[in-house]
């Protein structure tokens, strides 16, 4: 890469340097060339209204011409001026002379031989030099300030190029350096990347790792079950069908989460504003019919009117609903779930009454897999990937997620969702 952007800066360097040199010459000659056009026209027209003036006004006449013109013009005579050039003249003569590089001298001799104009001393539009020094300057400063240019890209590319090396072989932390205040767009896209790569890469491993774990269990106890099977006598075949019925459905229930983990991460966020108040009627309703069918648990409801979300509503709601779920399998008979606002974000929690999580490990339910007690989870059922789910939607949406107490005397989850206010 670096011999390649080498080329390409000294590829650019020469044709800078070319087009400099032709733009400069063609000025210099045809500025050179205007200013000297139109000095001489001045010179010949001071000229030409002096020599039809009668000699003896032509000084007068000349003192009313000078202050028109940029030239200064003095009145000779004809021995001064073949004195100064150096040779003889005639009457209607022009006589140039050039006295230094940076002085000319124009005589015109007066048809009727009474003297000369003398104009002078004209200095010629560009100085002799100047184009050279400033070839030299533009040859040694534009490959200055190309190479510093070049030196400060080349460096955050190759810093970029590093990064993609180690991406490549598996480092996935790494990442770019951008410091504060540097517009450097292509660091912070590859930093993006490199981010959502590793999240990917990362999402996979756990998924493998879980599959291979979580589905030995039921599959070991279904291939028992059905060596049992074998050898039991009809009157406990019922008994063995209805447990492996009930390994199936903790199987679908496994899949199901684990689709519904991946998809959290990786849906495309649809997000505008709504009112979240008929959505949370809806899963506390669904909530009480589920509980009045196992067990009784009240399932309250405490919503603001007017409040607005920003979110994607499908993944809010599916957020809201495995919070509820969670609930609702460890309350011992109360549930709240609630809404309330706050300046930029609005808050849903959802309290309950049950045994609460300890707080060492509020941190740890929101990994994926992660349960709290074997026992506990054999008699209220789940994978562990519930908060996991949740707390991937509501990172997503720039939310927040917290586990506390809950006045109820179980465990409280609450988590924050933006404001339409905020996306303005």
């Amino acid at each position: 890469m670096r011999r390649s952007f080498l080329k390409l800066i000294v590829s650019s360097v020469l044709l800078c340097w070319a087009a400099g040199f032709v733009a400069m010459v063609l000025y210099a000659r045809n500025q050179s060339w205007l200013d000297d056009r139109a000095r001489r026209d001045g010179v010949f027209l001071a000229y030409e209204l002096l020599d039809q003036a009668p000699a003896q006004s032509r000084a007068e006449r000349l003192s009313e011409l000078q202050q028109h013109f940029s030239v200064d013009f003095t009145l000779i005579s004809l021995d001064e001026v073949e004195r100064r050039v150096g040779r003889s003249v005639s009457p209607g003569e022009e006589v140039p002379q050039r006295v230094s590089p940076r002085e000319e001298w124009y005589f015109l001799v007066f048809d009727d031989g009474q003297g000369a104009l003398a104009a002078g001393p004209v200095h010629p539009a560009i100085p002799p030099g100047v184009l050279p020094v400033g070839l030299i300057l533009a040859i040694v400063g534009l490959p200055l300030v190309a190479g510093l240019i070049a030196l400060r890209v080349e460096k955050r590319l190759t810093k970029v190029e590093r990064a993609s090396q180690a991406l490549a072989v598996g480092d996935l932390s790494v990442r770019v350096d951008d410091p504060p205040g540097s517009p450097d767009e292509l660091a912070a896209s590859f930093n993006v990347m490199a981010e959502r790569v590793e999240r990917l890469i990362r999402s996979r491993d756990e998924l493998v790792q879980a599959v291979s774990h979580e589905l030995g269990s039921p599959l070991s106890r279904l291939r028992f079950h059905m060596e049992l099977l074998e050898n039991q006598p009809d009157a406990r075949r019922e008994e063995r069908l209805d447990a492996m019925t009930r390994e199936l459905d903790a199987l679908d229930e496994l899949v199901a989460e684990l689709l519904s983990y991946v998809q959290s991460d990786e849906l495309e966020l649809e997000r505008h504003a709504f009112d979240p108040n008929r959505g949370l009627g809806d899963l506390a309703e669904l909530a009480r019919l589920e509980a009045s069918e196992d067990r009784a648990v009240e399932v309250g409801l405490a919503v603001s009117g007017g409040a607005s979300v920003f979110a994607d509503p499908r993944l809010f709601q599916r957020a809201v609903e495995n919070i509820l779920r969670n609930a609702m399998k460890y309350a011992r008979g109360n549930v709240l779930l609630e809404l309330t606002q706050e300046d930029e974000h609005v808050r849903v929690a959802v309290h309950d009454d049950g045994p609460g999580i300890p707080e060492e490990l509020r941190e740890k339910v929101m990994i994926p897999f992660f349960r709290l007690e074997a026992d506990r989870d054999r008699k209220t059922g789940g994978v562990g990937l519930g908060l996991a789910i949740v707390s991937r939607i509501v990172h997503r949406h720039g939310g927040r997620l917290a586990i506390d107490s809950s006045p109820l005397g179980g465990a409280m989850v609450a988590t924050w969702w933006p404001r339409p206010e905020t996306h303005r």
